[in-house]
Order: C-alpha cells, then structure tokens, then sequence
C-alpha cells in the first residue's frame, strides 16, 4: 500500500525513520505536485543510520532517477536545500 514517506515542499526538510525489515525490501518514488512526474530539479538524499544513530548519506532521488528499492536498515529522507517541489512516496 502506498505510503507517504516525505510530503512534498521545497524546504530542506528529513522525514522520519524509515524501518525495512530483515529480509525485506521497500520501493520507494518521488512524487511531484501535480501528480505523476517531478518537474524541474528535485532532489531528496537517501540516508542510512547507523548505530550510534549517525545518518549517513546512500544515493539521492532526482528527475533522472526519481525511485529506487532499499534493502533492511533504518532509513531517512532528506529534501536538499535548492530543491523544487517534491515528496517522497513507498510502495
């Protein structure tokens, strides 16, 4: 079921610890908007924590790659600074 992970605005804003269990895998998006497509220069860092509770940065969602899956850990979502109007979404 589709979950919002990070509402869309343009600040430079984290969202909330994601959790992917042992075994598991999450399939996550940008969402734009108006719906469907993310105009402009989006960009939201994908970052892992690690145990000392330190976010540390994976690869980033963008026009060009805009979804991507994450394998278990404790994940967060950074809005960069800059960026247009995005949100991200999991699946």
């Amino acid at each position: 079921m589709p979950t919002e992970v990070l509402a869309i605005g343009t600040n430079d804003t984290p969202s909330s610890d994601v959790t992917v269990d042992a075994g598991s895998f999450l399939t996550v998006s940008l969402k734009g908007p108006a719906g469907p497509g993310v105009p402009g220069e989006p960009k939201v860092s994908i970052q892992l924590k690690d145990d000392n509770g330190q976010y540390w940065h994976q690869a980033f969602l963008t026009q060009v790659t805009p979804g991507g899956t994450i394998p278990a850990g404790v994940w967060r979502f950074v809005r960069t600074a800059g960026s247009d109007s995005c949100g991200v979404f999991s699946a």
